[in-house]
Parts: structure tokens; C-alpha cells; sequence
């Protein structure tokens, strides 16, 4: 393929991508909600998961080579709106989100999810884990597995599960179970997008760590942006 045609195709693809985004912001029967988020506060959650790690040392043995990244802003961060009302769809992805073992931490620190979403628990490390939680909204216990291979809970019930590893008591990570779509994770800058919101009002809450943070009462209006900002 020659260098030309490979530009080509790039410059395609990429006028595509505009161009769904474009449209999501204007349809005039919806609204949309964008902003950035701004963390000011020291984050100590990464810091704490590496000194409670390097206590053990047959874990800091098998890891010794490894070098675990810090979370990012989207690995820990969520905004998201409440209750959506009994109107709105909420429709599963096809493709199962996952809440990924690797370096003795789950990845994402908070995972966001429709009601009724499937979500799948990969290991990648070379320890065994045992992913479990007794969390109101849904309960469970996957037993211990090695590296290769996965298992998968149905999230049937609205509320925040807190998840464990019963092996390696220092990993958590949160699943927010929603009833509604409107919800993302920023970028790695800060910024969000939540497209195609039905007017009304609402309550849009921002996540953070293993807590909410904040939530702000939002009006979107048809075919118009309505900016949101966050600080913590």
C-alpha cells in the first residue's frame, strides 16, 4: 500500500469519527454535558496498594521485575448521572466490560455499568485471585483461578459493589451498577463528554477513588451543551 493511499485512509477514518461525534452534539432534540475534571488533592490511593503489597513478600518476589503504572485519571474517575427515570432504555453492551487483574491490582480502580451488564474478571497475573464481594447489590465469590483464565458476574441490581481479592486483601476496585447510559470516564486531561441527553433535570455526580465526591444539579436543554466542572 503505498504511502498516499495510507494517508488517505487515515484522513477518512478520522473525518468519520468528527463526524458521529458532530452529530451526537447536534441533534436538537437532545443535549449534551461536557467539563473537566480538575484533582488538586495528593492521591495516595497507588501509594497506599504498593505499601500494602511490598508487606508481602512472596508477591513483591513474583512482581519484582515488574513495575506496576500508576493509575490514570480514567482509571479511577466517573461522572455519571443518578436516575435517569423509568423512561430511559437501558440496553447491555454486546461487548462484556472487564475489571482486569494485572500487577496484584484490579484495573479500573471504578468500573461504570448498565444495569444488567455482564462483566468479565480476567487474570493476567502469574498468582492465583479469588475476586469476590458481599456488597448488598450483588454478592459473590469466583473461587480461585490462575493466569489465562476469566470469570464473569451479572450485575442484576442497581447500587455500588465493592470488590476483593481474597488472597491479596490490599486489592479493591469498585463497580458503579447505574440506571441509565449518560455516564463516562474522562480522559487522561480531565475532560468529558456525556452525548445525547434527553431534556430534564438532573443530578450529575462525579466519582473518585472509592467515593463520590460531589454531585450538581444540571438542566439540559435540547440541542445545547451544558458545562460541568469538577475539583477535588
Amino acid at each position: 500500500m503505498s504511502f498516499f493511499l495510507r494517508i488517505l485512509i487515515i484522513v477518512v477514518a478520522a473525518l468519520g469519527m468528527l463526524g458521529r461525534h458532530s452529530s451526537a452534539q447536534s441533534r436538537p432534540d437532545v443535549g449534551r454535558i461536557e467539563g473537566k475534571i480538575t484533582v488538586t488533592t495528593r492521591d495516595q490511593i497507588f501509594e497506599e496498594m504498593l505499601r500494602a503489597r511490598s508487606l508481602i513478600r512472596y508477591d513483591e518476589h513474583v512482581h519484582a521485575s515488574t513495575e506496576p503504572r500508576p493509575y490514570t485519571l480514567s482509571d479511577k474517575a466517573v461522572v455519571y448521572i443518578e436516575t435517569a427515570g423509568d423512561d430511559q432504555k437501558n440496553q447491555p453492551p454486546t461487548k462484556n466490560p472487564q475489571l482486569d487483574q494485572q500487577d496484584l491490582m484490579f484495573r479500573p480502580l471504578v468500573l461504570p455499568v448498565v444495569v444488567g451488564t455482564a462483566v468479565d474478571f480476567p487474570n493476567n497475573d502469574e498468582v492465583f485471585h479469588n475476586v469476590f464481594s458481599y456488597s448488598r447489590a450483588k454478592e459473590f465469590d469466583l473461587g480461585r483461578y490462575p493466569k489465562g483464565q476469566r470469570r464473569r458476574v451479572v450485575f442484576d441490581e442497581l447500587g455500588v459493589v465493592n470488590v476483593y481479592c481474597d488472597i491479596h486483601a490490599y486489592m479493591y476496585a469498585t463497580v458503579l451498577v447505574l440506571d441509565n447510559p449518560f455516564f463516562t470516564v474522562p480522559d487522561d486531561d480531565g475532560n468529558y463528554f456525556i452525548p445525547s441527553v434527553p431534556p430534564g433535570t438532573y443530578k450529575l455526580a462525579f466519582w473518585y477513588g472509592r467515593k463520590k465526591i460531589e454531585s450538581k444539579t444540571v438542566t439540559i436543554s435540547p440541542g445545547e451543551a451544558t458545562i460541568v466542572h469538577f475539583t477535588y
